[in-house]
This record gives C-alpha cells, sequence and structure tokens, in this order.
C-alpha cells in the first residue's frame, strides 16, 4: 500500500510539473546569434512561433527533410490577415529506476491565438491542455526596436529551457505554469537585450500585499572571429509579505564552429526569506552541450547542480544527460534521452531516468 502511495505521489507530481506553459530551445537563438523572437512572437522567446519560425526556420533549416523554398506556402498557420494559430504537443514515455514508474503520459498541450491588430500592435493567447495561461497584449513601441507588453506571461529572465526539469527552472523559481501579471519593457540596441518587468509577485488572480515583483534581465552578443559568444545576467525580487525572495545570477552561450557546437549555461542563487531558517541561499546550475551531427539531427549532453542550502551541508542533488535531438519534420521533434541522478540531499540514492518525447508543433 505505502508503495503504490508513493508511487501515485510521485506520477503525480511528473505530470503537474510537466503540464506547462510552452518554453523554448535557446540553442536556436544561440546558433543564429539572434534574438529568441527571431522566431518566436513573444520577445523573450517561448510559446508561438511566429510566420518565419513556423514556415522558413522550420521546414527549411531546422528539419532533416527540409521542405523545398517553393513549397512553404502551402503550409501558412495565418488563418486571415489578423489571425494566426499555432500548438505544441508533447507526449512522452518515462522510466524512473527510483520509482520503479513506467508510464506514457501527455506532457503538454498548448494551443496560440496571435491577432496582429496593426504593424506594431498584437494581442497573443497561450492556453495550456492543464492549467495555466498566458495572455498579453504588446506593442513595439519604443526606440531601440522596444516594445512593452501587459498581461499575464512568465517574466524575463536567464534562458527559457524546453526541458521544465532543468535545475535552474524546476528547482528554481521558474517551473511549470510560473506566470505573474504585470507589465514588461524591453529594448534592442544592436548586439544587446535588455528588458525589466513589474508583476504582482503572488502567480494568483490578485495580489494581497502591497509589495510587487521585478525582474530584469540583460544579454550581450558579440561575434569575434567566428567564434559566437553571448553574455548575460539577471535579477529578480518578490517583496512578499512574509519576507522577501531574490535571485540572481548568470547565463552565457559560445557558439563554435558556425554553429555545430553549441554551449548553453546558467547558474543562479536564490535567497528566500520566507524560508525556515530565514534567508536560505539555494544554488542551481544548469549547463548543455549540442554537436550537429548533420542538419536535423543534435546530440546533446547536458550536467545538472543543485544546493539547497550553500551554508550547510545539507546534501547535493547532481544530474548528467546524454540524449538525441531529431527533427525530421519541420513540425516534429523525437528526442530520446537518458540521465543518470546522485541525490545526496531528497532521495539519498543514485538512479537512472530514461524518457522518450514525441513533439508535434507549428
Amino acid at each position: 500500500m505505502k508503495k503504490l502511495l508513493t508511487t501515485l505521489i510521485l506520477t503525480a507530481a511528473v505530470l503537474l510539473t510537466t503540464a506547462a506553459i510552452s518554453s523554448g530551445l535557446p540553442r536556436f537563438a544561440a546558433k543564429a546569434e539572434q534574438k529568441c523572437n527571431l522566431c518566436h512572437v513573444g520577445p523573450t522567446g517561448g510559446g508561438m512561433r511566429n510566420s518565419f519560425g513556423s514556415q522558413f526556420f522550420g521546414m527549411t533549416e531546422l528539419a532533416a527533410h527540409s521542405t523545398p523554398f517553393e513549397e512553404i506556402s502551402e503550409f501558412n498557420p495565418r488563418i486571415s490577415e489578423i489571425l494566426s494559430l499555432g500548438m505544441d504537443m508533447r507526449s512522452q514515455y518515462v522510466y524512473d529506476e527510483s520509482s520503479e514508474i513506467s508510464t506514457f503520459f501527455q506532457m503538454e498541450g498548448n494551443f496560440y491565438v496571435s491577432a496582429d491588430l496593426n504593424e506594431r500592435f498584437s494581442l497573443n493567447l497561450n492556453k495550456g491542455l492543464y492549467q495555466g495561461f498566458e495572455i498579453y497584449g504588446m506593442g513595439y513601441i519604443l526606440p531601440y526596436k522596444g516594445y512593452f507588453r501587459i498581461g499575464k506571461f512568465q517574466p524575463a529572465y536567464g534562458w527559457r529551457f524546453a526541458d521544465h526539469t532543468s535545475f535552474v527552472r524546476e528547482k528554481m523559481l521558474w517551473p511549470p505554469n510560473s506566470t505573474d501579471t504585470g507589465f514588461e519593457l524591453g529594448v534592442y540596441p544592436h548586439g544587446i537585450s535588455a528588458n525589466v518587468g513589474f508583476f504582482n509577485g503572488s502567480g494568483g488572480m490578485f495580489d494581497d500585499g502591497k509589495g510587487k515583483a521585478i525582474s530584469t534581465r540583460v544579454e550581450a552578443r558579440k561575434n569575434i572571429g567566428g567564434l559566437g559568444l553571448g553574455l548575460g545576467g539577471s535579477y529578480y525580487l518578490n517583496d512578499g509579505p512574509a519576507g522577501d525572495k531574490t535571485m540572481y545570477g548568470s547565463f552565457y552561450y559560445a557558439n563554435l564552429l558556425h554553429g555545430k557546437i553549441i554551449y548553453l549555461g546558467e547558474f543562479d542563487w536564490l535567497e528566500n526569506k520566507e524560508s525556515v531558517p530565514s534567508g536560505l541561499i539555494s544554488l542551481a546550475s544548469t549547463q548543455k552541450l549540442s554537436l550537429l551531427l548533420r542538419q536535423g539531427i543534435w546530440l546533446e549532453g547536458s550536467y545538472d547542480f543543485y544546493d539547497p542550502d550553500i551554508d550547510i551541508q545539507s546534501g547535493t542533488v547532481v544530474r548528467y544527460g546524454l540524449g538525441l535531438d531529431y527533427f525530421p519534420y519541420g513540425f516534429l521533434e523525437i528526442e530520446p534521452n537518458i540521465r543518470y541522478y546522485d541525490d545526496s540531499y531528497g532521495l539519498n540514492e543514485k538512479y537512472i531516468l530514461f524518457n522518450a518525447q514525441f513533439h508535434f508543433f507549428f
């Protein structure tokens, strides 16, 4: 009975933590040495793809079996002069050695609608299958190709990894459905991205306290002799009624051999004055190295680290991953991977997790 209850709890946790607002693949932004909104409607990436992302990039540069340029127009997510549609569907098989879970489950189902109100303004909706949503109005009216947006969405912070179990997301403040209501400003001078947002900080419909949250993100990109480099920093402060939550960190990329090798990394520190004891500081890191074997086929290795309290020896969690990321067509991703956990904090054991994911999108 105890084993059954543990299995049900763990299965529910997997389902809840993966029923998410969709995120993106920063690897491709690093490969193109561009901002995430090169392919996405949202200025900080993730969610709905724009026409370039879903038609040109997806069908030609992304896929192993690319679509001839003259046939691209046959697939068009725009259903009128104003409205465009998009979707993400991820189904997975997971085997978890620690809990002896072997299951198929529907990880994600997101439906997107974007309305171009005029050349500069748009209204955007992202609705998840299980729970959570993003909705915001946006206008590119600021200097330096800048924008403002207001509504409910995920604050700009670090890399918005598609893998929701990345420790800089799962272990910190950005698990699935980590959206908040507020407004955000951003500017994009040449080679630089800068965003600042102000939010309720509660994540709910209303904010019961007077304090608010602020999130900032700055990134600089530079190509030096064929080596693409990016370096950025993020800061988040939530003035909550029970104490402040402060998170800060750095993120970066390196683009080698004209995009054949991509390295992405992020470090974050979280100081939580709501915790017991107050002021506990956690550290999380996610590192990813991707090798392009041929167009549409990537080999990726990853390393994640989490220390729940850097001031005491409370144990840590380390994860190593190896996987294949295969895009046979511009609307399909197949991603098998295996992960090895060394957990001396929670489960206090070493175990393997296997995951095979099928992702349809446009």
